[in-house]
């Protein structure tokens, strides 16, 4: 087998993964902050900015199921959230790792893990690539040798198995939080309008359940200071205790009898206006008493 070729091809598919690792680790971070931000209502902050608060509890309806756009805005800023993380998490890797008193992983390429996976090319293989265009004895044997041996290398060993199970482990927990959350509208007891609508001094209570404005509750009891008419020096109370307030009833003399006696039929033209009917046109008185006592039978 050619030793370059082997080298070559196998550096191409190390890069592929890392790229892999690298969409694998933006995912669960990505993912991870989303549940967050869903869990803790963040969407409504969006209520507060005029470009997007018309937007906010519509949907957009995609094949399958529907999503609110206060969700989207969430997800396209937490993506960019997630880019930066990782940026200053590479960026400052050497202080975390000194920070957290370990030693940082070495950076290793393809060939280093699989000499490290197949300790019987440990330091042979790099020997046979860099030596590859030399034609003495020792390094054409030493290319023979190692050109057998990377025969049975497989291309599983490049990946990192660990690093994968991990990511995807936490994408699908992530995933299914996520769903649960959309499914069931179940979120957490805050919201970004706790904070907006929060009074300086902290929550009040709640009023009473039938408190009013003017100091008096619905069961009929006066609450706050009673009214007080004044005259020049003297101060009258002039509030009622309860009870004692007169109702429909109290006005009626003792032995008075409250039934009710209907009237009797009266044709309609006894409580007319000789003067309405003076100022109608002609023909008009007719149809008006014609009219009424219709009504009157039907009644």
């Amino acid at each position: 087998m050619d030793i370059e070729k082997f080298i070559r091809d196998n550096a191409s598919l190390y890069r592929r993964h890392l790229t892999v690792y690298k969409i694998l680790e933006f995912l669960s971070v990505t993912l991870f902050l989303f549940v967050a931000a869903i869990f803790f209502n963040l969407g409504d902050l969006f209520k507060l900015i005029p470009f997007t608060e018309p937007y906010v509890g519509l949907a957009l309806k995609i094949p399958l199921f529907t999503i609110r756009y206060e969700f989207i805005f969430v997800f396209v800023i937490i993506c960019l959230v997630t880019i930066v993380i990782l940026k200053l998490l590479k960026r400052n890797r050497l202080r975390i790792y000194r920070a957290l008193r370990r030693a940082p992983p070495k950076n290793e390429n393809a060939t280093d893990i699989i000499e490290r996976a197949y300790p019987q090319l440990k330091d042979r293989l790099m020997a046979a690539y860099d030596n590859r265009k030399e034609d003495n004895v020792v390094a054409v044997d030493l290319k023979t040798a190692v050109s057998k041996d990377i025969e049975i290398v497989s291309s599983k060993e490049l990946i990192d198995k660990k690093r994968v199970m991990y990511r995807t482990l936490s994408i699908f927990a992530c995933l299914l939080v996520l769903c649960f959350m959309l499914f069931t509208g179940a979120t957490g007891p805050f919201s970004p309008d706790d904070l907006v609508n929060r009074p300086p001094g902290g929550f009040f209570p709640p009023p009473p359940v039938g408190e009013e404005e003017n100091g008096s509750s619905s069961n009929g009891t006066t609450v706050g200071t009673p009214p007080i008419s004044t005259d020049p020096g003297i101060d009258i109370d002039v509030t009622l205790p309860p009870g004692s307030g007169f109702g429909p009833g109290d006005l009626l003399e003792e032995g008075s009898d409250s039934k009710f006696d209907p009237s009797e039929y009266y044709p309609p033209e006894s409580l007319s206006s000789n003067h309405y009917y003076e100022n109608l046109p002609p023909g008009y008185k007719d149809i008006i008493q014609e009219y009424f006592q219709k009504l009157a039978e039907r009644s």
